[in-house]
């Protein structure tokens, strides 16, 4: 299997500026989700369009030396088994910061980790 990228996220403060902004740049089309929570879908498959998400700095996301990540981009490599990804990240020198997680009723897992110069990258598996 390849490992495309497939989503992203952008974490902002005023969330609500950031989706009017990137909306009318590229013609987005978006969801609000909840107060201040934006999803955003790029362009169609056969276009090569991702998901995209905006939102606010809040408590769930994962810390670095207790420091909220704001004001940050993150993207998510999609994988076919991401507990073997993230054994071999941490035997690469990379810092798992979430674990694998079960994200949906669908059974997506979701996990994050710091590479060895500190960016944060999520991982996407479509179900366990």
């Amino acid at each position: 299997m390849e490992n495309p990228v497939t989503k992203f996220e952008i974490v902002g403060e005023d969330s609500k500026t950031l989706g009017d902004f990137y909306r009318s740049v590229f013609d987005w089309e978006w969801t609000e989700y909840a107060e201040g929570y934006y999803g955003f879908e790029t362009g169609s498959e056969s276009d090569n369009g991702i998901e995209g998400h905006i939102y606010p700095p809040n408590d769930e996301i994962p810390l670095v030396d207790n420091v909220p990540f704001a004001n940050t981009v993150t993207i998510y490599v999609t994988v076919e088994d991401i507990h073997a990804t993230v054994e071999k990240l941490e035997s690469l020198d990379g810092t798992i910061l979430m674990p694998p997680t079960v994200v949906s009723d669908k059974g997506e897992l979701l996990a994050m980790f710091l590479d060895p110069i500190g960016n944060r990258i999520g991982l996407y598996q479509l179900k366990e």
